[in-house]
C-alpha cells in the first residue's frame, strides 16, 4: 500500500506540473529590438505570423538562427506581411502566451534568456522585467500565489537582437512549461487502474 501512495502521490504531481499548450506570435523587423517591453514591437503592419509550441525550450545554438530553427519548426499561421520563417533571427520579437499551474503559497520558476524578456502573470503581475539585451542569463524568482491553486494565464514577450546566439527558457520547479495536461477523466482512469492492481496483488501475496 505504500508503494501504491508513491504511485498516486506521483501522478497527482505530474498532473499539477504540466501545462496546456503555449501559444505565440513572432514579429520581425522590430523597430525596438533593445527592449522586449515596447509595444511598437507587436505593430500589425510588422512581418509576423502565429504558431503553438508544446514547450518554451528554445536555443539557436542547438538548432539554428531563424525563426523556424528557433522555434523547434512549428507550423506558422497567418503569416503577414512578407513574414520569412528562414530569415536572420535577428530583431525579432516573440510574444507567448499560455497558462501556468500555481500552488498555494510560494512557487519558484526560472527564466533562461538572451536577450530581454518580460514576463506577466494575471493576478499575480510583472513578475520579470529584464527588457535590454544581455548574455544568456538565468533569472530566478518566486511568485507568491496568496489564493487556491489553479491554472493562472501569462504572457511572456522576449526581443531578440545584437546577432546570435537566441536564448528562451521557462520551468517550474525544474519542469519546462508548456506540454499536455492530463484529463481529469485520464487521471481517475489511471487512479483506479492503480488502486486495483495494487489490491489484486495484494490478494494474490496474502494467499
Amino acid at each position: 500500500m505504500r508503494i501504491l501512495a508513491l504511485a498516486v502521490l506521483a501522478l497527482l504531481t505530474l498532473t499539477t506540473s504540466s501545462f496546456a499548450q503555449v501559444n505565440g506570435t513572432i514579429y520581425q523587423n522590430i523597430p525596438d529590438p533593445g527592449n522586449a517591453g515596447d509595444a511598437a514591437n507587436q505593430g500589425a503592419l510588422l512581418p509576423q505570423a502565429s504558431f503553438t509550441s508544446p514547450a518554451i525550450s528554445y536555443n539557436s545554438n542547438v538548432t539554428g538562427y531563424t525563426p523556424a530553427l528557433f522555434l523547434n519548426n512549428p507550423t506558422f499561421m497567418n503569416p503577414q506581411n512578407s513574414f520569412d520563417a528562414n530569415a536572420n533571427l535577428n530583431n525579432s520579437e516573440v510574444v507567448l502566451t499560455g497558462s501556468v499551474f500555481l500552488n498555494p503559497g510560494i512557487n519558484s520558476f526560472v527564466v533562461g534568456h538572451d536577450d530581454g524578456v518580460v514576463l506577466t502573470i494575471a493576478g499575480i503581475g510583472t513578475v520579470v522585467n529584464a527588457p535590454g539585451p544581455t548574455g544568456f542569463t538565468n533569472t530566478p524568482f518566486n511568485v507568491s500565489n496568496p489564493g487556491a491553486a489553479g491554472l493562472f494565464p501569462f504572457t511572456l514577450d522576449y526581443a531578440e537582437c545584437c546577432g546570435a546566439p537566441a536564448v528562451l527558457l521557462f520551468q517550474i520547479n525544474g519542469t519546462t512549461i508548456g506540454g499536455p495536461v492530463p484529463e481529469p477523466s485520464s487521471i481517475v482512469l489511471i487512479a483506479t487502474a492503480l488502486v486495483g492492481g495494487a489490491f489484486a496483488f495484494r490478494r494474490r501475496i496474502s494467499k
